[in-house]
């Protein structure tokens, strides 16, 4: 079925039409626009400013078409000519004088977009003469393809595409390339990897030119730290470029732990990590970036480049009542300033994790998302593997997760700061279950809920035994819950390649998901867990209230081709059962929800009466299967040891209803981690899909902090900035780009 708010075209994103103009002409023209629809006649004027709309966004977000008119002058003569004629057609047949106002404003983004193109050769010419003796001219990348690979990251918010893409391969280049950037007129946004989840490396204006960081991949020797750890401790130096699977890798090769273990380490960027302050599976023990950093080199948005070492590191993750403090030194080997934090600075009290305060007393990059400037490389601290290690899988089963989120806060208790260490605990819930085909170890239950897997470590065998006793008596007054430990280290890899394998909750979506991080206190994550079970019933009866609105809203305006008067009679009757059905979900048991039988009933019960309709009875399956598709579905897995939640709701993206809905759960799911005294962000960052969750002392500390290092918002323009930015992004809606493929061909 049609949006029928849906009138421009060539918008295959998840923008509304509303969205679309307010990014072109502003929301003045909009409220015009608006008063204008309820005026029109024919709507020939309409449908021509929706067509001349529909043909700027897409020239505009799409580089392959913009490319096109830039080297090809008569089709963009062409191009143009057609639009002044659709426009004086507008204006001829003029009959109120909003009109003219919208004209004025089609015909001045009209000459915008002209100029843009013509000029774009010439732009590309200066920054090749102006970069190119910095970093080498083959390290500059106008091409459409790189340009759209870096609109956007792992979330596939974006807003403009970026002019160009620079890929220094030398760490020294950097001071000089962000002072003739800024020479330029332009802004620099910093990228990794492009795996950040809240947008953090997308262009929010449209002259930006993306810093890729991924040629400075140098990995130093490793090297022993005499004064940490006894001596047992090392540090490795990477280049911000460094993939940090490749540090640990390297790491490992010596018998060593590289700590910070984000998810996505097999494409992650060492940069990345530092400016989110990332963390993952072993942040339990060692903490996260921040945590584990000896000292990072960043250059700031004036171009000048400083050294940032930490003082006295423990040898441990920070505590709460810790004094970290680092020193930052100018080019010159100068200490220009000493920062202080406590371990309260930086995470609130009781969280694992928290990337919330953006400022932490003005220590640079780290935590600040790319946005006072780039960090190029660092020093990490390397801890000895532990001598004996135990995998254990823990499952639970019945109707709902409580005791998963008793289990969790009993066994980080039991294990806080002491020998034998839980290094890892990740958990993960039935809707991932479900997703990667888990295949279960115990049979204490026809239903699987919840599933929890923990590493356990010691230098001494026998201390880890006891410590595997001591979790099994944790786990013995929970009946439904059983435990199964790897008996070797091929099994312990199994185990936690289920944990690697979770993306494939985004299957049924064509991939496209809202994926949030909280971060909770531990003994509030059994109220959690239970509030995420009862928005998923929730949202199980809405769905089936749904189909059964959506079937008859169908019938009450279908056409059949014969006997439209028998049909009529079975619509009234079909318009009472589902009356009577929605009556019962009010009500429904958790195992009726569960199942979905309300509106099956509904569907077989209609679609028996309508034996003999048969293009009524295809238009209702083909209702019945899209609505059932567009099921909201709260997924969520954990690094459970330190409270940090990852909250996924797979979404359809061209479905701005679904889209919508999903967007309202997850501010829900915001607001109710604020009220179980947690945060937002653990790793992910604030981006722009968390910004307007973020709490206004943190905004304005932050604010104050860029006028003091980017008075001129060089580094990532707009980002941590306009609380409104999640309305003015949008993603391309998967379903559709075959469409637009097809039609590009074509059009070649």
């Amino acid at each position: 079925m049609q949006d029928p708010e849906r009138q421009i075209p060539y918008n295959y994103t998840s923008a509304a039409d509303e969205q679309i103009i307010v990014h072109l002409f502003g929301s003045d023209i909009l409220k015009t626009i608006q008063t204008l629809d309820a005026k029109k006649g024919t709507g020939r004027s309409a449908r021509l400013l929706n067509r001349f709309m529909g043909d700027l966004f897409i020239i505009e977000r799409n580089p392959f078409l913009f490319q096109e008119l830039v080297v090809h002058p008569g089709q963009r003569r062409q191009l143009v000519a057609e639009f002044e004629s659709d426009l004086a057609a507008i204006e001829k047949a003029a009959r109120h004088p909003e009109v003219f106002t919208v004209l004025a404003a089609c015909r001045k983004a009209l000459e915008t977009l002209v100029q843009r193109i013509i000029s774009h050769a010439g732009l590309q010419q200066k920054i090749l003469r102006t970069l190119g003796p910095v970093i080498g001219k083959g390290n500059i990348y106008f091409d459409a393809f790189t340009l759209t690979a870096h609109a956007t990251d792992a979330t596939d918010w974006r807003r403009f595409v970026p002019l160009a893409v620079l890929r220094p391969d030398r760490e020294s280049t950097l001071p000089e390339l962000v002072r003739q950037v800024k020479r330029l007129g332009l802004c620099l946004i910093p990228r990794g990897a492009g795996t950040g989840l809240t947008g953090g490396a997308t262009p929010l204006v449209p002259d930006c030119v993306m810093l890729n960081t991924e040629k400075l991949n140098r990995i130093s020797a490793i090297e022993p730290l005499k004064k940490i750890g006894h001596g047992s401790c090392f540090a490795i130096r990477v280049e911000a470029g460094v993939i940090t699977q490749d540090a640990k890798d390297a790491a490992r090769k010596q018998g060593l732990i590289f700590a910070t273990d984000p998810t996505s380490a097999w494409a992650c960027t060492i940069g990345g990590n530092l400016a989110e302050n990332a963390g993952g599976k072993t942040a339990v023990l060692f903490g996260t970036a921040l945590d584990n950093v000896l000292s990072y080199n960043i250059v700031m948005a004036d171009g000048c480049a400083y050294t940032v070492t930490r003082k006295n590191h423990p040898g441990r993750k920070i505590l709460y009542k810790d004094r970290v403090i680092f020193d930052v030194w100018d080019s010159a080997g100068r200490k220009t300033k000493t920062i202080e934090l406590t371990g309260a600075d930086i995470r609130k009290k009781g969280l694992g994790k928290d990337v919330t305060n953006k400022c932490l007393n003005g220590l640079p990059g780290i935590q600040k998302e790319g946005c006072d400037g780039i960090i190029t490389s660092a020093r990490f601290i390397l801890y000895p593997e532990f001598l004996f290690k135990k995998t254990c899988c823990i499952e639970f089963f019945g109707n709902d997760m409580t005791e998963a989120g008793q289990v969790i806060a009993a066994v980080s208790k039991a294990f806080a700061n002491q020998d034998p260490a839980i290094m890892a605990l990740e958990h993960f819930d039935e809707a991932y279950i479900k997703a990667i085909r888990y295949k279960t170890k115990q049979a204490l239950g026809n239903r699987l809920k919840a599933v929890l897997l923990l590493d356990m470590v010691s230098n001494d065998a026998r201390v880890l035994e006891q410590g595997i006793a001591t979790l099994e008596t944790i786990l013995a007054p929970f009946d439904r819950t059983g435990i199964t430990l790897a008996q070797n280290d091929q099994e312990a890899k199994r185990f936690w390649e289920d944990r690697k394998r979770l993306g494939a909750i985004a299957a049924h979506t064509n991939a496209f998901k809202l994926n949030e991080d909280i971060v909770l206190p531990l003994d509030s994550l059994a109220d959690f867990v239970r509030f995420v079970d009862a928005a998923n019933l929730a949202e199980k009866a809405f769905n089936q209230a749904q189909t059964i609105d959506n079937m008859v809203a169908y019938l009450d305006q279908a056409v059949p081709l014969a006997d439209p008067q028998w049909l009529k009679t079975k619509v009234a009757r079909a318009k009472d059962l589902g009356w009577a059905v929605k009556k019962k979900l009010a009500i429904a048991s958790r195992d009726a929800l569960e199942a979905g039988i309300h509106a099956r009933n509904f569907y077989q019960q209609v679609t028996e009466s309508l034996r003999g309709y048969s293009l009524v009875l295809e238009t209702l399956e083909k209702i019945f299967q899209t609505t059932q598709a567009r099921l909201i579905v709260i997924a969520t897995h954990m690094h459970a040891g330190d409270g940090n939640v990852h909250v996924n709701i797979p979404v359809l993206s061209n479905d701005r209803e679904m889209m919508t809905r999903a967007a309202m759960i997850a501010d829900r799911i915001m607001e109710k981690a604020k009220d179980l005294n947690g945060v937002v962000s653990g790793e992910h960052g604030i981006g722009i899909t968390k910004f307007k969750h973020l709490d206004p002392p943190a905004v304005l500390a932050f604010e104050q902090y860029r006028n003091q290092v980017d008075p001129d918002r060089i580094m990532n323009p707009g980002k941590l900035a306009e609380p409104d930015i999640i309305h003015k992004v949008f993603t391309p809606s998967f379903n559709l780009m075959e469409l637009e493929a097809r039609i590009l061909k074509h059009g070649a």
